[in-house]
């Protein structure tokens, strides 16, 4: 009997460690087989053959109809989640973004461009901390965006007089208009010349990366062992390139860090952001260490700009004669013609908030990502799983590459929740529609990646809209047989989306909006 009892203890342990060692692995194994729906992948190469060079966002919202609002598919070895509804983002995005919130390494960026201290590339860890209280300040508190709101004017009025002199280049004058009054708050230089040496040093740092690298595209960073390859081996041409374009990138850095330390007077006084921080970090004794992040943060913070959003309204605009016409109505009749508007009339300009939030909508309906992270495209800056998830009875492993599919039919361009989602109708904001969200709550991101700069954005943006609203009419430009020219409204694909150039008349409204645009001139100078 003792005998007996001693094999079934035994037989039992035997069972027990068994079903210890092999029913975790069954789980994770049965787990496997309940990942999200998606495309069937090709060996080695998983899904890359199916994605579409241009536009993928499109693809992505096209099997979003027959996978769902979660398409899971595979780059080569890497594994990657589309989320195609805002329900899903903030599920994962933001209610477990303690393990949603890293970032996709990028060779191209991080290691052959130089960018690897961009607040928005970087990994969640604590140099990403760090820069996030660095931007608490400038970018958040109230008190430092009135000021910078107030200061700003002197770079609304610069745009008018640009669209005054010259409305044919209005391109060139929005582009300029946020580059001043980036320049300004970063590094405390006024922009007086569009061949002012820093604008031009740092334009061609931002516009050469960009053109060069898409990040989740280019083939090192799907297969980063490219990067060791010669100069001279077939297809490795980009490394000499990389080269080139890291210097520029590292020499507009460093120009741009000068100028803000010359900006520090004798006694200690920052006269910008970039050498607030330089004050800050020198008095900690730590500006040796964190020279290279400082200097890069600012850079960083400067190729985050939102002209697009402005070139859509305008597009917009002139799309829809109606809806400008009704904006300019209530300008009038809350400011009147005696002065040009500022900030502190937004909330009374209900009208004009509503054209904002639609135009964000817009954008991302039809072209692109407007948030201030204009290198984002329209499925977001990705996010990087941190640690093995199940969400919906669905196994998501660990290292996963999560993207918000921000163009997508379930996130603004619902028709049940947005009637006639293809028309451009700032009135669906008025408070009609009570399911309707604020298009502002997808477009800057979700969880703890949301832009941190999207208070600061918005105001130059709302500043352009409101000016130019109570300055200027709007029009199609005609062509030599006086026909109307119809904005195509197109928008080119790759790492940022901008409209296609376009044309329209901008014209005066009146005799005083002259005046007031001048008297602007003449009290900044």
């Amino acid at each position: 009997m003792t005998i007996s009892l001693g094999v079934q203890a035994a037989f039992a342990a035997v069972i027990l460690v068994t079903l210890a060692y092999y029913v975790p692995q069954w789980r994770q194994l049965s787990r496997r087989r309940h990942l999200p729906p998606g495309p069937r992948p090709f060996p080695v190469l998983g899904n890359i053959l199916q994605m579409a060079l241009e536009f993928p966002e499109k693809r992505f919202a096209q099997w979003g109809k027959k996978y769902g609002d979660m398409i899971f598919l595979r780059m080569f070895n890497t594994p990657v989640l589309v989320i195609n509804s805002a329900a899903a983002a903030r599920d994962l995005l933001d209610k477990r973004s303690a393990i949603y919130s890293d970032r996709p390494h990028s060779v191209m960026m991080t290691d052959l461009l130089g960018w690897e201290h961009d607040f928005s590339l970087m990994s969640y860890n604590e140099e990403f901390r760090k820069h996030r209280r660095w931007m608490q300040k400038p970018f958040f508190s109230r008190s430092c965006l009135a000021a910078f709101a107030d200061m700003q004017r002197r770079d609304v009025i610069a745009l008018l007089v640009g669209l005054l002199n010259d409305p044919e280049d209005f391109g060139t004058h929005i582009y300029r208009y946020f580059a001043s009054f980036m320049l300004q708050y970063l590094y405390g230089h006024t922009l007086t010349s569009p061949d002012d040496e820093y604008y031009h040093v740092v334009e061609k740092a931002v516009e050469e990366t960009m053109n060069f690298s898409t990040p989740g595209t280019l083939p090192v960073d799907l297969i980063p062992s490219l990067r060791y390859l010669p100069a001279w081996f077939p297809g490795a041409g980009f490394k000499q390139n990389a080269v080139w374009i890291k210097k520029t990138v590292r020499d507009a850095a460093q120009r741009t860090y000068d100028l803000a330390e010359s900006m520090l007077t004798e006694d200690g006084i920052e006269a910008s952001v970039i050498s607030s921080l330089i004050k800050e970090s020198s008095s900690k004794g730590t500006l040796d260490s964190e020279k290279p992040e400082i200097m890069m943060f600012g850079l960083a913070l400067y190729a985050d700009t939102t002209q697009t959003v402005l070139m859509v309204f305008l597009l917009a605009m002139v799309l829809y004669p109606d809806v400008y016409a009704k904006a300019q109505e209530e300008i009038d009749r809350v400011i009147g013609g005696a002065r040009l508007p500022t900030f502190t009339d937004r909330d009374a300009l209900p009208y004009l908030d509503c054209i904002l939030k639609e135009t964000y909508r817009y954008v991302l309906l039809f072209w692109a990502s407007p948030t201030c992270c204009h290198r984002t495209h329209p499925t977001g800056v990705s996010h990087v799983l941190r640690e093995d998830d199940e969400y919906r009875g669905c196994w998501i492993p660990k290292g996963t590459m999560v993207m918000p599919n921000l163009w997508s039919t379930f996130m603004l361009h619902d028709a049940n929740v947005y009637p006639d989602p293809e028309t451009f109708c700032p009135d669906r904001f008025n408070g009609l529609y009570e399911s309707q969200e604020d298009p502002r709550n997808i477009v800057f991101g979700f969880g703890r990646r949301i832009c941190p700069g999207r208070r600061f954005a918005e105001i130059g943006i709302w500043q352009a809209m409101a000016n130019i609203v109570a300055t200027f009419d709007l029009g199609k430009a005609r062509d030599a047989m006086d026909n109307e020219i119809t904005p195509p409204g197109t928008f080119s694909s790759g790492f940022i989306n901008h409209p296609h150039k376009f044309k329209c008349t901008m014209t005066p409204r009146s005799k005083k909006a002259i005046e007031l645009i001048t008297n602007g001139k003449s009290t900044q100078t």
